[in-house]
């Protein structure tokens, strides 16, 4: 039944479409797990450029406290930009 490799492959995959969650043999058992799902690399509402508005000169230390808390630089405290 499983000569090579691909012939493996080509079982797991029918087992996983057909969702078969184990398979025995004589000498073998074979649990599959979850499948793995994909993750977003980036959040709905993120801004393409999320450096766009960042102000370009020296930060005050409440602009620091702000922008080291995940602060928006629309909602800068000092609005400079």
């Amino acid at each position: 039944m499983i000569e090579n490799l691909k012939d493996l492959e080509k079982l797991l995959k029918l087992c996983r479409k057909q969702g078969v969650t184990e398979i025995a043999t004589a000498t073998v058992t074979l649990k599959f797990g979850d499948m793995p799902q994909e993750r977003s690399t980036q959040a709905i509402n993120d801004p393409a450029d999320p450096y766009a508005n960042f102000p370009q000169s020296e930060l005050s230390p409440t602009q620091l406290a702000f922008y080291s808390s995940g602060g928006d630089p629309n909602d800068d405290p000092e609005n400079i930009q």
